[in-house]
Formats: C-alpha cells, sequence, structure tokens
C-alpha cells in the first residue's frame, strides 16, 4: 500500500470547500486515487486508525520516539504499529477482494458470455482502441504492468487519476478528436451512459464493483461528455430540457435550491412531455 499524505491531505480539504461541485469533485478525484492504489475508503480509515493507535497522549504525537521493535514499515515505506497490525489490514484487504470476486460472479459471467470469453471482454473495444490510438504516444504504461499487459497506463501525458489539474488543452484536443463528440444533450447522455456500461463491465471482470477500470484515454473522454451532458450543450429542444431536469434531480446533486426541482420536473413532465 503507497498513500501520497500530501496529495490526500488536499484533497481531504477540497472536499470541504462550500463549493458544492468543488467539494464533490474533490471526494471523485480521492475516491479515484485510493483506486489508483487498490483501496478503498474502507482501508484509508483503517490505516488513519492504524497510524492514530501509536500517539499516547491525547491526539498529539509523542515526545519519545517509540522503540524501532514496536513498529513494522512495509515494501512502500509506510509504518505500522506493529507487523501483526500489517498482516492483520492485509488479511482484511484480501478477504474484502475475495468477497467483491464471489459477489460479482454472476455479473461476470454474463460479460464473458456477451463477448465469448473473458480476454475477449477484456479487450479494448472500438471506441476504446482509438483512444488508445490518438494518445498511444503520450501514454505510460502500469508498473507492474497488469493481465493482460498494456491494458491499463499509469499516465497519459502526465496526467493520472489522481492529478489535481484538467488534462491539458493539447491532449485533450486528441481525446476530442479520437471520434466525433455529441453534439445534443441526447447524443452525451448516451455516450456518457455507455462508458458507464463499460466500466461496470470491467469492474465485474476484474472483481471491483464501483471501482472504474477504464483505462486513462477512457476516463478523460468519459469526463468531457459528462461535462457536455450535464452543463455545456446548449438547451435547443424539450427533450434536452428533460433530461438537464432529469440530471439536476439526483440525490446526489441536490442542495436547498435543488430540493424544489423534483416538484418542477413533475410538472414539466405532466404538462409538457405527457400533456392529457
Amino acid at each position: 500500500m503507497s498513500l501520497d499524505l500530501i496529495r490526500l491531505g488536499k484533497l481531504l480539504s477540497l472536499a470541504g470547500s462550500d463549493n458544492e461541485s468543488e467539494a464533490i469533485a474533490a471526494v471523485r478525484k480521492l475516491k479515484d486515487h485510493l483506486s489508483s492504489e487498490g483501496l478503498s475508503f474502507t482501508d484509508l480509515g483503517q490505516t488513519l486508525i492504524g497510524q492514530g493507535e501509536r500517539r499516547s497522549d491525547g491526539g498529539q504525537r509523542p515526545q519519545a520516539r517509540e522503540p524501532a521493535t514496536n513498529t513494522f514499515t512495509d515494501e512502500t515505506g509506510v509504518v505500522w504499529p506493529s507487523r501483526r497490525a500489517y498482516e492483520k489490514y492485509q488479511a482484511a484487504a484480501a478477504a474484502r477482494r475475495e468477497d467483491d470476486w464471489r459477489k460479482t460472479e454472476t455479473e461476470r459471467n454474463e460479460v464473458i458470455a456477451r463477448y465469448g470469453s473473458r480476454e475477449a471482454a477484456l479487450a479494448r473495444n472500438d471506441r476504446e482502441q482509438m483512444l488508445h490510438d490518438a494518445t498511444a504516444d503520450l501514454l505510460v504504461r502500469c508498473e507492474p504492468d497488469t493481465n493482460p499487459p498494456g491494458r491499463w497506463h499509469a499516465s497519459l501525458g502526465g496526467w493520472d487519476r489522481s492529478s489535481f489539474v484538467p488534462l491539458s488543452p493539447t491532449v485533450m484536443a486528441r481525446i476530442e478528436q479520437a471520434f466525433p463528440l455529441p453534439k445534443t444533450v441526447r447524443q452525451a447522455k448516451d455516450e456518457f451512459d455507455y462508458w458507464k456500461q463499460r466500466s461496470n463491465e470491467l469492474e465485474m471482470l476484474m472483481g471491483r464493483p464501483e471501482d472504474s477500470q477504464l483505462d486513462l484515454p477512457a476516463i478523460c473522454r468519459a469526463q468531457r461528455v459528462q461535462a457536455l451532458y450535464e452543463h455545456e450543450l446548449p438547451i435547443r429542444s424539450i427533450d434536452d430540457l428533460h433530461l438537464r431536469l432529469q440530471f439536476t434531480v439526483k440525490p446526489e446533486w441536490t442542495d436547498d435550491t435543488g430540493k424544489a426541482l423534483p416538484d418542477i420536473l413533475e410538472a414539466f413532465e405532466a404538462l409538457i412531455v405527457a400533456p392529457p
């Protein structure tokens, strides 16, 4: 396990922002950063608890250095209260992975049956291949490389899952030009749903539910069409307006003002979408 504590601290600070969009984006980046390390929020919490157990004076760092024999440093440099604490954490993490694998067995088999084999399901599809080809010279493979080799990447033009800054305009231009961008809200939503479905397939195949397994070019494309769907594309039709309203009433997005939107949507659907 390897955690960039400075980066995590910055993300946690941003998650407390009064700006709801900024806070939500920070939580998403925090989740992506943990996922890139094969971790979850539960793992982070247990690690912090383990580190906290080393404190003996109500949260203040002890003046005296603890005997080296009481701590254990793993291969990534993380210091644990003891080897036993480290092994207990590793065992719990392995048990969670096994449990996730078992829970996703039915869906995994359905995905494999749909494609014909696990290898075919894991292989880049046409859209993923176009994005890969458009950015191939900027992609850095994961180390160690995962199976199948070359399927996932550690960075794209210096950008990775936990980056604080957006993808550079030059690299984003390649993502946008790999194949035509959606021109309507409906088209943008359809492509965004497509990437969510593809991510779900890969999550099932890898036994990592709710942990996006899209490669970096696909993640960037999904984020781009998500922005088009949610707020960037102009509303030019009743269908556009309907879709945008449906998006705004998702529970995770509602705030004090947004609480009024479900009634607005209900009236919109009753009077305009399906008039009596």
